[in-house]
């Protein structure tokens, strides 16, 4: 793996008339690695791959929680697949 090279700001270079820095503006000031990171961005999640045998499993426990009164989100939680996929559950015939 190559090595990558920071850009640094420069020095601000003076003006021969006036002696004040001329600011360099093409030049981004390098950033801190944790500043890089975005925060609070989970990890990518690999999607599962389930039977048909796991799906008919988790639309019944899906049905049962509806008939239980529980919401999408509890439901979710317990059997640890998305609200969406809850709702796809319930209405798949």
């Amino acid at each position: 793996m190559k090595a990558r090279k920071k850009l640094r700001a420069k020095a601000p270079a003076k003006s021969t008339k006036t002696k004040k820095p001329i600011a360099v503006k093409s030049v981004k000031p390098t950033k801190s690695a944790a500043a890089k990171k975005t925060a609070g961005k989970k990890p990518a999640r690999k999607a599962a791959r389930r039977s048909s045998a796991d799906v008919a499993k988790l639309r019944k426990a899906v049905i049962a929680g509806s008939r239980a009164k529980k919401s999408a989100d509890v439901i979710a939680k317990e059997l640890g697949i998305s609200k969406a996929y809850v709702y796809a559950l319930k209405r798949k015939p």
